[in-house]
């Protein structure tokens, strides 16, 4: 029997509107997606072992602060995007002010100490092409590889870019910021490699973040190879986030929430033993 069309789902608000630039986004949901985040703000979620390091990376750098790991993988990636946001100030008329072209940041972040004063002038300098806020060069970060990030900053200008952090090594953060560039959604991460996954594995997943319109999980702590395997088959006909195998989670339940995601406007909780029987 021919499969039934699912209809479209709602604008996830972190790309620019028609006829706007890019500096001028504002996240303006719809009344579909308030309704769904009113849903998620219900429900405490519980990441466990897979609690994403870069998520941390990225509320520090911006906020210097922490943002809560009880939200939805959607609305996390909201206050990123709120929280990086940036503004350039456009040229104003002689005799007037620059003003900013619309709501974020209008200053570059400042130097972390172990960047030298030519890197963070490069920086600045790539800022000025970008939407979302560039990190400083990080204590793991060798000069060259800064380098890279900055350069996929400036490809992806709407996307989330974690710097290299321990145990991702040079190689997988080189492919890595190959994905991020390839992919043109805006407002997304690309999750750096997990310590579960395999060369292959982590391929796998960087081929799918090319063109994936949602965030893709690293390989979780309580997936095998199977089951991340029929994870990454479930993402790639799926526009939210399916969150990892859970610690506990039975392989049938896991195998129909992968299923039903795809249906789902709602990012689908794993099964918690605390909470459910």
């Amino acid at each position: 029997a021919e499969q039934r069309r699912l209809r479209p789902l709602p604008p996830l608000d972190f790309a620019q509107p028609p006829g706007r630039p890019l500096s001028a986004t504002r996240l303006r949901p719809s009344a579909t997606h308030t309704a769904i985040r009113s849903r998620m703000e219900r429900t405490a979620y519980n990441y466990g072992d897979d609690t994403p390091a870069a998520w941390d990376v990225l509320a520090r750098g911006a906020l210097g602060r922490p943002i809560s790991t009880r939200i939805s993988p959607v609305l996390f990636l909201e206050e990123l995007n709120e929280a990086l946001l940036f503004a350039p100030p456009v040229k104003a008329r002689l005799g007037q002010r620059p003003k900013p072209a619309g709501p974020g940041k209008t200053k570059a972040l400042a130097a972390s100490s172990v960047e030298r004063p030519e890197e963070t002038e490069r920086r600045r300098a790539a800022q000025n092409d970008c939407r979302r806020l560039i990190l400083p060069r990080t204590a793991d970060e060798a000069s060259d590889v800064f380098l890279r990030r900055l350069d996929a900053h400036q490809n992806a200008p709407e996307a989330l870019v974690a710097p290299l952090s321990k145990p991702e090594d040079t190689k997988s953060f080189l492919r890595r910021m190959v994905a991020v560039k390839k992919n043109e959604a805006a407002g997304l991460l690309v999750m750096p490699r997990a310590k579960a996954e395999t060369a292959e594995q982590f391929e796998a997943r960087m081929a799918l973040c090319e063109a994936c319109p949602a965030t893709v999980f690293a390989r979780g702590a309580h997936e095998d190879p199977t089951d991340f395997k029929a994870r990454l088959d479930a993402q790639s006909k799926c526009r939210r986030p399916i969150m990892c195998r859970s610690d506990g989670e039975p392989a049938s339940l896991f195998r129909r929430r992968c299923a039903v995601s795809r249906a789902c406007l709602d990012v689908v909780h794993p099964y918690d033993a605390a909470r459910e029987s």
